[in-house]
């Protein structure tokens, strides 16, 4: 994967990290974690109803991607976000396929992201 095709902007991800690479790289590592977190939260609460806690996972993983500069998955975690909130259980079933395989994405352009900010 090239770096013209990250799904987030490594620009964004160091001015949001003060220009350290080393706090760019910590935080790509907690957003490998987040992810799996995050992302089984969401499908256990959208199987048990509980839209209320898919939105709170949606803006936590917004947040995340606001930092990474990954436009697409902070996009799609707002849309889950405020479905979830306002109880629409047929957008939330919409956007969770998109969101995870955005968010997929994003993992599988970590290991290029990380030597981008060591090299």
């Amino acid at each position: 994967m090239s770096a013209d095709a990250l799904p987030f902007t490594m620009d964004i991800l160091l001015e949001q990290c003060g220009g350290s690479t080393a706090v760019g790289a910590a935080v790509l590592d907690e957003f490998l974690n987040q992810v799996p977190a995050d992302t089984q939260e969401m499908e256990e609460n959208i199987t048990s109803g509980n839209l209320l806690q898919v939105s709170k996972a949606g803006h936590r993983l917004k947040g995340t991607a606001g930092v990474l500069g990954a436009a697409a998955l902070h996009k799609l975690c707002f849309a889950i976000e405020l479905a979830g909130k306002e109880g629409k259980e047929a957008e939330v079933n919409e956007v969770y396929p998109q969101l995870k395989a955005e968010a997929q994405r994003c993992v599988d352009a970590v290991p290029t992201a990380l030597a981008k900010l060591s090299g």
